[in-house]
């Protein structure tokens, strides 16, 4: 069994982005499919999910951060003019795995004898890499002559669209922009892509699901010295760049840790100490008003103004190794 291994930022911010954006999702990747679903009946199993992945597999318990990072998702669908229950299995990958589309066959069948309806079974990768050899998207059980059965999913990788494809549907789906930084333009115009990105996102009201967009291009397209540079002159004489430069701001005083924290452990504590912290040091540089803070926050204003005359925990005592 492999050591469990710990989800990144990265990831995360992909899960958040499905839970805050399944509507958009679907209206840019399934367009056909969106318009026959009911959205707001939309139900995130995460419980079942995880204890589908945490079964014992060869008399051992399995752990990792597919429990953290998957979904699986009831919802309602209208088909041939008749509303049915489906389940949706995503998965995001951010690295190549051998056997694959054998792990996605496992996991559907655990799926359908738990609760036995149809499953639209999804993987996105979003590594970076231009694959020489796709990933197969089939499963398939036979013997010479004898066909038992072909199990398929549906793949979506990210470096294969071309940035053009995406760049048009911006202005109706902020996912668009917030993707645009996977896919494939060529490594000089890295900066113009994450610039192009931020533009889209900060078209978004303040708040959460802006702020989610606004970390997952930032964990997506990390600038190196040079490339922040060429960033910064093209995004400064932007109208928006002060929407941006504000959620820099927010994300370095520890809102996107809070998140973080919250998601990881299943720990709503860590998310809520994150929030509460970040609010403190925002209203101590005194740039930001108590309502603006509420407003990317999430929070009541009253709510705001209280953390700001709490100075919040005292750390206790250090404690030195070996005592």
């Amino acid at each position: 069994m492999k050591p469990k291994k710990k989800p990144s930022r990265f990831d995360i911010r992909h899960k958040e982005t499905l839970t805050l954006f399944l509507r958009e999702y679907f209206e840019l990747f399934f367009p056909d499919l969106a318009r026959r679903m009911r959205f707001e009946t939309a139900k995130f199993l995460d419980k079942e999910l995880i204890s589908l992945l945490d079964e014992p597999q060869n008399g051992k318990k399995r752990a990792d951060h597919q429990a953290i990072t998957d979904a699986l998702i009831l919802i309602r669908i209208v088909l041939d003019g008749r509303p049915e229950w489906i389940l949706i299995h995503w998965e995001q990958q951010s690295e190549r795995e051998t056997h694959f589309e054998r792990r996605m066959f496992r996991y559907f069948c655990g799926i359908y004898f738990k609760f036995g309806r149809t499953i639209l079974p999804i993987a996105m990768f979003t590594d970076p890499a231009k694959w020489r050899r796709p990933i197969s998207d089939k499963f398939t059980i036979s013997l010479p002559g004898h066909p038992i059965c072909e199990f398929s999913y549906t793949l979506i990788k990210l470096r294969g669209y071309k940035a053009e494809k995406l760049e048009s549907r911006m202005a109706e789906n902020p996912l668009a922009a917030a993707y645009l930084p996977l896919t494939d333009y060529p490594k000089r115009e890295r900066p113009m892509i994450k610039a192009k990105a931020m533009r889209g996102v900060a078209r978004l009201s303040k708040g959460q699901r802006q702020a989610t967009l606004f970390s997952l291009v930032r964990e997506s397209l990390p600038l190196n010295p040079e490339e922040h540079k060429q960033y910064q002159e093209i995004v400064r004489s932007d109208p928006l760049w002060q929407e941006v430069s504000m959620l820099e701001s927010v994300e370095d005083v520890g809102y996107e840790r809070g998140w973080e924290e919250g998601w990881e452990g299943g720990r709503q504590e860590g998310h809520q100490e994150g929030r509460e912290d970040a609010v403190r040091e925002l209203m101590k540089s005194g740039w930001l008003t108590p309502e603006q803070i509420a407003q990317i926050m999430g929070m009541d204003a009253g709510r705001v103004r209280e953390l700001a005359r709490d100075p919040g925990p005292t750390p206790g005592p250090k404690v030195e190794d070996g005592l």
